[in-house]
């Protein structure tokens, strides 16, 4: 189906935004779980921020709820006057929220690469500094938005005296502020690749970590989509103000729904663990004790059997407990790695200091 072809966005808009904010809830739950229950039972900033995020999300879907309950997304002229008004009003009110949503997330990304690579002063000011001026973009069109028209309510209530400004201001504000987004978003998924490759723990670990943090480019390639058809949209709002609102809104929310899900991947790394573990376990289990009614004259294991499986049940796996205990993943490039011995139990103790970035 072509673009605006539809002849209701609002119930498109509706469904997609719940679905995505049902996911995230179950995505976040998860991730406060493996905090809690993995490692030191602590949460961090990069957790508040994202269940900040979370918050903001939910706010936003019920704000577009209530401005399509009064036929946000169909088309202007079939409205009552009355719902038309309150239409447009709640559609000022979700679009101060809206932008939010794509735009918190960057702070959750920033703070969950500081937990990780534990980059110094310098990368911190670069990358909070870049987070604040998106944040300042995204304030000023919020502003904007609702203050293009003086007064105020001729935004939403045409039947008062009043003027607006045109409404390319306001295109080119969400060309800048999406185009800077987009930006961030490829920026922040690229960046820190070859910094997580570099730190001490399995390859398929870094691959994983890094592939989710990637998923920043998603979001990047959703941004392009709405500059493609930006120049289409505010042609629509022109027109028609209350017909394309939900599609945009939900081109927003897709965004920081990616943002979101991409940052809260690397935390559920015990959690897939732990998991995999139990199903390696339950098969080892159940594999030998086949090979044990298979043996002749019963169970009997000989002692160098024994040994074997308490090493593999004392050993390994104890130190693969230590390591999915830690809720910090390692933070220091793969190096000298030196093993102590202390009752039986293998110990390893990292040599490097933590990785820094300048």
């Amino acid at each position: 189906m072509a673009l605006f072809e539809a002849e209701d966005y609002g119930i498109i808009a509706k469904r997609g935004s719940w679905t995505m904010v049902s996911i995230l809830t179950v995505v976040v739950g998860i991730r406060i779980y493996c905090r809690l229950s993995f490692g030191r039972n602590m949460i961090g900033p990069d957790d508040w921020i994202t269940m900040l995020c979370l918050v903001v999300a939910y706010v936003d879907c019920i704000f577009t709820t209530i401005g399509i309950s009064y036929g946000l997304g169909k088309h202007y002229a079939t409205l009552d006057p009355a719902d038309a008004v309150q239409a447009l009003r709640w559609s000022i009110i979700a679009s101060t929220v809206n932008v939010w949503v794509f735009s918190l997330p960057k702070f959750a990304i920033v703070a969950i690469l500081k937990r990780i690579l534990d980059f110094q002063t310098k990368t911190a000011i670069l990358f909070w500094g870049l987070c604040l001026t998106s944040q300042a973009c995204i304030l000023a069109t919020s502003v904007w938005w609702v203050h293009q028209c003086s007064p105020v309510e001729y935004g939403w209530d045409r039947s008062i005296p009043g003027t607006c400004y045109p409404v390319s201001v306001l295109q080119n504000l969400g060309y800048a502020t999406t185009a800077y987004s987009a930006f961030l978003d490829i920026f922040f998924a690229l960046y820190p690749v070859p910094f997580i490759m570099r730190l001490n723990m399995p390859l398929r670990s870094r691959i994983a970590i890094s592939v989710a943090m990637s998923l920043s480019v998603s979001a990047c390639a959703i941004s392009i989509y709405k500059l493609a058809i930006f120049k289409t949209i505010f042609d629509v709002l022109a027109e028609d103000p209350t017909y394309p609102t939900p599609y945009f809104f939900m081109l927003g929310f897709a965004e920081g729904f990616v943002l979101i899900t991409g940052a809260s991947f690397p935390a559920m790394g015990p959690l897939f663990h732990a998991i995999k573990r139990k199903v390696t376990t339950a098969i080892s289990s159940k594999g030998e004790s086949s090979n044990s009614n298979m043996r002749p004259g019963g169970s009997h294991i000989s002692g160098s059997g024994k040994r074997w499986r308490n090493f593999r049940v004392h050993g390994i796996d104890s130190h693969n407990k230590t390591l999915e205990s830690i809720d910090a993943i390692p933070l220091y490039p793969v190096g000298t790695v030196t093993t102590m011995t202390r009752e039986d139990d293998s110990i390893h103790k990292a040599t490097d200091t933590p990785s820094s970035m300048a």
